[in-house]
């Protein structure tokens, strides 16, 4: 039935509209691959540039669909409505933050980022998704996925096909995340949603296959990040997807995928120079080469023994069991796993090794790799994590309705934290937002997931059980290890949530609870609501050009370009003024040419725009004394907010002088903060 709209439009109006839709619906089954893709070899999102880009896209897209689809909202159902509402408010509540947290330039980078995730699961879950688009959505992002653990692999084993830049940290696996855990996780993810497509028997022959095939590279691609948080997660969505899946197509499956996957990982177990930081030398190369063939031939194997199988999947399915029967089975398979833990537990003697990992794990010693890489998988030590939750908690007790403010926690850390290490976001999402955000913002947050959750475990029981059991596991198990990591700030690792996910709960055309919005609005609500998403896309578009500016800015600045990093600033402030650090660039510059009182003015510029921070005022202290004037009440403050940072702590040492000449001479010579 057309809606009033659609019946009052002329023809031409509507023959255009039905022309275009499937182009963009292919599109939009494109799009969390696209995003997500961008997203990984864009530091996995982490910086305030991306995210931001990916925000003004979706906000473009969400208005064209505001004001051409007939109904725009026809995939809002129950819990799609709880999980907007409940993410919408919480990226108000992280924008209102910089009111009492004075940090608006920080809280508008974490408005963004929460921002591009509440954009994504309205437009991706407003369309009525059919179950074809959402399989190929699903199979596509796999793929996608499965290419960039490919790209990150080649990296490790055979770097002659392509290495990284000198510049990124690669000692564990960390291309093109730039963080390993995060890219850990990237992979758990894609692990889950190709056994989603390897064990659906209703799915194409090529694709099933080729899923299985790509589990062992996946398999060796997590093991050389030696992250022991993504490993456990994804044992956590593992056991999810065999006991919510829970099909008989799960037996060839298994039997196609597990023994190339065990194999392919016990071949990295036996790595000797692949697994340290000198894989590159030519041991490491050889050792690459051989590796590289073996889990080739394990793909190959995983892929035809998987497609050889079909036929047990057809016999399978013709068994009938009786519900009885069913009960009985599942009764047995639960004693059968008790035993065998049991057993186990005893037979590694369980309890003295729960104690030593819990010990393991409470201890505070600062995060070192070993030389041999494979002994941090057996080491639970918890790499200063717990006395960063035991912060987190505490800031938590003395804000519980505000909490510090977005972004705020580096320099609560460099403030207050106990560690020797630098800390930018605390280890786990939830501890942060309720250190940041306080109870309200953990709560809108933990709502709008829940809601996911929820929409997803109503979809098992459907068709399609498998991938939406392999989906809803993926999600479990990101949410496992955002509880230890900081996930969040990695958006490349949970797009998939807001965008696969939406598609996932999205109300279908005769569903119960589909039509929450029955009738679609009039032509000229749409207009105001199409106006309205491009208001809120205002501030991820500054970020973005803004971010584009400074990044420039510090390159010139970098190569000793003063005349191009001032320019560059200039115009970054002229977009976006609430930022200190093109200040910092400007103020640098001018010292550097000898505009000293221009240079402490834009350092003072950068106190007021981020008063808490130690950088600008440890700038601040630098270009006073380049003024030969007197530093030391600037250094002490940046030494008060940042007691255990090397630059804050060398800024008081250097600065210990009555001499104005010796602030000079030392000012010119010290390390700037901002490169």
């Amino acid at each position: 039935m057309s809606s009033p709209e659609t019946a009052g439009a002329t023809p031409a109006a509507r023959s255009s509209w039905l022309s275009v839709a499937p182009i963009l619906a292919g599109i939009l089954v494109c799009g969390p691959a696209a995003v997500t893709a961008y997203l990984a070899f864009r530091s996995g999102g982490f910086f305030a540039g991306a995210p931001a880009i990916v925000a003004v896209v979706l906000g473009i897209a969400l208005t064209l669909r505001l004001v051409l689809a007939d109904q725009p909202f026809e995939g809002f159902g129950p819990a799609l409505v709880v999980a907007v509402v409940a993410l919408g408010c919480f990226a108000i509540w992280t924008l209102l933050s910089s009111v009492w947290s004075h940090a608006p330039a920080q809280a508008m980078i974490e408005f963004d980022r929460v921002l591009m995730c509440w954009l994504a699961l309205v437009l991706f879950g407003s369309i009525g998704w059919t179950r074809e688009r959402f399989i190929w959505a699903l199979r596509i992002l796999a793929a996608t996925m499965t290419v960039v653990a490919i790209m990150a692999l080649i990296t490790r084993i055979t770097p002659g096909i392509h290495s990284v830049p000198p510049s990124l940290e690669n000692y564990r696996l960390s291309y093109p995340l730039t963080y390993w855990n995060a890219l850990g996780l990237f992979v758990a993810v894609a692990i889950l949603l190709c056994a989603g497509l390897a064990t659906r028997s209703e799915e194409k022959p090529i694709a099933q296959s080729l899923a299985a095939a790509a589990i062992p590279i996946l398999a060796a691609t997590i093991y050389f990040t030696f992250s022991r948080g993504s490993i456990g997660s994804l044992l956590v969505g593992a056991v999810i997807f065999v006991l919510v899946a829970a099909r008989r197509d799960l037996i060839p499956a298994a039997i196609a995928v597990v023994p190339p996957s065990a194999v392919a990982v016990l071949l990295c177990v036996g790595t000797d120079v692949l697994s340290t930081g000198h894989y590159g030398s030519p041991a490491g190369v050889s050792e690459g080469r051989t590796l590289a063939w073996e889990l080739i031939g394990l793909a190959v194997a995983a892929g035809v023994l998987r497609f050889a199988l079909r036929p047990l999947d057809r016999r399978l399915a013709a068994i009938e069991i009786s519900a009885a029967a069913k009960k009985r089975n599942w009764i047995a398979f639960a004693a059968s796993a008790a035993i065998v833990i049991v057993v186990a537990g005893v037979a590694v003697d369980a309890p003295h090794r729960i104690n030593q990992g819990f010990h393991d794990f409470t201890a505070t010693k600062a995060p070192v790799d070993p030389e041999a890489l494979q002994d941090r998988l057996t080491n639970l030590n918890s790499n200063g994590r717990l006395v960063q939750w035991e912060l987190a908690v505490e800031k938590a007790g003395q804000h519980p309705l505000d909490g510090t403010g977005a972004g705020t926690w580096a320099r609560v850390w460099a403030k207050e934290g106990s560690g020797q290490f630098k800390v930018v976001n605390t280890h786990s999402l939830y501890l942060e937002m309720l250190a940041e955000l306080g109870v309200p913002g953990l709560i809108l947050l933990v709502v709008a997931l829940i809601a996911i959750v929820v929409g997803l475990v109503g979809r098992v029981r459907g068709p399609d059980r498998v991938l939406y059991s392999a989906l809803l596991a993926a999600v479990i198990a990101w949410l496992a290890h955002a509880a230890a990591d900081w996930d969040w700030q990695m958006p490349a690792t949970g797009f998939f949530i807001f965008s696969l996910g939406a598609m996932a709960i999205a109300a279908r055309q005769g569903e119960d609870g589909a039509g929450w919005i029955p009738r679609a609005p009039g032509r000229m609500p749409r207009v105001a609501l199409g106006i309205g998403c491009l208001v809120l896309v205002v501030s991820p578009a500054l970020v973005a050009i803004s971010q584009g500016m400074l990044n420039s800015a510090v390159r010139n600045l970098q190569a000793g370009n003063c005349g191009a990093a001032s320019h560059e600033a200039l115009d970054a402030i002229h977009v976006l003024s609430v930022r200190p650090e093109p200040y910092q660039v400007l103020g640098f510059c001018d010292s550097r040419t000898g505009q000293h009182q221009l240079a402490v003015q834009m350092l003072e510029t950068a106190v007021d725009r981020a008063p808490n921070e130690w950088e600008s005022y440890y700038g601040l202290a630098l270009v006073k004394g380049a003024a030969e004037e007197d530093p030391r009440p600037a250094a002490r403050k940046a030494y008060e907010l940042a007691p255990r940072t090397a630059l804050a702590q060398e800024a008081v040492e250097m600065f210990r002088t009555n001499d104005p000449q010796k602030w000079r001479r030392r000012a010119l010579q010290a390390r700037l903060p901002i490169l």
